[in-house]
């Protein structure tokens, strides 16, 4: 049984709580990757910009044509964590924001700025080797962070449905909050709430994949694939957390 780590922030008496309570390291994501996007936008024209995603975006047709390709062969390295970075558009990046404010705060009180890290690269390598399983002979590109936020969902997942943990000290009476618990698949299996946002969350992305008439949109606009991968990879890779870093 895994032990219980708390996720919560500590209470300050006497202060008045912040007006974004976000963890610094997710503030700091956020700000950055807001204020890339709008001096790329600000500064570069659509051919520029086309190249600068070319560079720094995964493209899996580079794996044939590394050399041709802006960034050569070194691109190969750093692409598979710099698409993460780099948004489509404004309502692109907002959407990925939101989410990733939603489910980076947990997983960031939880294991801390590296931990956080560890998860979020791991959600960036998982999309990629998803995308690049569907569509390894195309000259799509992958930008976005939505395949690392697929994974603090997949990790958050497996406690934020467990029951809170506390208990009582002998001496004073006062209960202490200890967190919630890690949940094993098997337990996530019989809990109806994490099966039904799992189903949920799942089909919508096949949907998107299967049947992009049916999504309103053409199914290259959504990168489904690099959402699940990344989904599993944050699921499997706090377990790895509760082992190395507790």
């Amino acid at each position: 049984m895994n032990n219980p780590q708390n996720e919560q922030n500590p209470q300050n008496s006497g202060k008045n709580p912040p007006a974004i309570n976000l963890p610094p390291v997710v503030t700091a994501l956020v700000l950055f990757m807001v204020l890339l996007h709008f001096s790329a936008n600000l500064i570069l024209t659509d051919q520029s910009l086309y190249r600068f995603f070319l560079t720094f975006g995964f493209a899996p047709v580079r794996l044939q044509y590394a050399p041709e390709m802006p960034g050569g062969v070194g691109a190969l390295f750093w692409t598979p964590f710099t698409h993460g970075f780099l948004h489509a558009d404004w309502m692109h990046l907002t959407f990925n924001m939101l989410w990733l404010a939603v489910f980076g705060t947990p997983i960031s009180r939880r294991y801390g700025p590296l931990g956080f890290a560890v998860v979020f690269g791991l959600g960036l390598i998982g999309g990629v080797i998803g995308y690049m399983l569907v569509h390894h002979n195309t000259t799509g590109i992958l930008i976005g962070a939505s395949g690392a936020v697929s994974a603090l969902m997949g990790g958050a997942l497996r406690f934020m449905y467990q029951p809170l943990l506390k208990e009582i000290d002998e001496e004073t009476g006062e209960v202490r909050i200890l967190g919630r618990r890690l949940a094993s698949p098997s337990e996530l299996v019989k809990d109806q709430r994490a099966v039904g946002f799992t189903v949920v969350w799942m089909g919508v992305n096949l949907l998107f994949g299967l049947f992009p008439q049916l999504m309103g949109m053409e199914g290259a606009n959504v990168a489904w694939e690099a959402h699940i991968a990344g989904f599993v990879a944050g699921f499997f890779a706090v377990a790895w957390l509760e082992r190395r870093l507790f």
